[in-house]
């Protein structure tokens, strides 16, 4: 387990005040530095990188023609914005719960308030390719929107803020690819784009919070997240294979495919990797329970 980088108030509210300035720089309005006017339809390409979707490479995938390979990237495109939504507006509780307790002269202050309205736009952006996709309203289910009222209730600042970096990293990593495809939907990498730029900054505060306060941690609070940890990042991997998807195209049947699908699972570790390997050196992911990590497609 690592030495934890300790940082002092001084270091965060000085991080906090380099991403107000690159906040300034580089933000984005998405309904004007998208092209919104270019056709959503399949005409124009896949919506996410083939290789990143669940099925690819199963015998599902292989049974399928190629204009219903693009029409199920346009779904699992809808989804994953419906869940980038409810992620949005649990991130958002997250830091809003954090700037209660602040008092305005605090250096981390505006930033958080920059955060929250960077997190405003990206669901309004999402909102509007789920209304352009011509899918169904794919929403995470409901035993999962009360595991994040419960989340939100109970998780102290550390544990919310590994929360947030747990889905960003996990959606960085996929917008990095979608972005830099020229088989995608131009509206689709818009949209990543976007989403990669302003996340960068999101997930560097994160980190930057952790390592300020996870040393001040105390014992109990170490060992409740130490617990909670694995079930958290799993409810978030979970959202990459909403069944909703699979019973709108037809083929109910064909999430199985996708939860066991080796490819996926290689790649989920793979995007993970950054965070898991940050929850590792924090001792939160340890030789006693990688197994657990392990068993629920986690780690390697």
């Amino acid at each position: 387990m690592r030495q934890a980088l300790v940082l002092t108030d001084d270091d965060l509210a000085v991080k906090a005040t380099r991403l107000v300035n690159a906040s300034a720089k580089n933000s984005y309005d998405p309904f004007t530095d998208i092209d919104w006017s270019v056709p959503f339809d399949d005409a124009h390409g896949y919506f996410l990188p083939p290789e990143d979707l669940p099925l690819y490479g199963t015998s599902v995938w292989a049974a399928m023609s190629e204009p219903e390979r693009i029409a199920y990237s346009r779904h699992e495109l809808a989804a994953l914005c419906g869940a980038g939504i409810w992620f949005e507006n649990v991130l958002m509780q997250l830091v809003l719960k954090h700037l209660y307790e602040l008092p305005a002269t605090d250096g981390s202050h505006r930033y958080l308030l920059v955060e929250t309205a960077d997190e405003c736009r990206h669901s309004a952006m999402f909102g509007e390719v789920i209304r352009r996709a011509g899918t169904p309203d794919y929403r995470v289910p409901p035993w999962l929107r009360w595991m994040g009222r419960f989340f939100l209730a109970t998780a102290s600042a550390p544990e919310g803020y590994l929360g947030i970096l747990a889905a960003e990293e996990l959606l960085d990593a996929s917008n990095r690819r979608t972005m830099s495809d020229d088989r995608i939907h131009p509206i689709s990498r818009g949209v990543a784009r976007v989403h990669v730029a302003e996340e960068a900054r999101h997930i560097s505060y994160a980190r930057s919070f952790v390592d300020h306060a996870w040393p001040h941690a105390g014992r109990f609070a170490r060992l409740r997240t130490r617990m909670r940890a694995p079930f958290i990042v799993q409810a978030i991997v979970w959202c990459t294979t909403n069944p909703a998807v699979y019973a709108a195209l037809g083929r109910p049947d064909a999430r199985r495919s996708a939860i066991g699908n080796p490819i996926h699972r290689r790649r989920v570790v793979a995007d993970l990797a950054r965070l898991t390997g940050l929850l590792t050196e924090m001792g939160i992911i340890t030789r006693r329970n990688r197994a657990l990590w392990r068993r629920l497609g986690l780690v390697q």
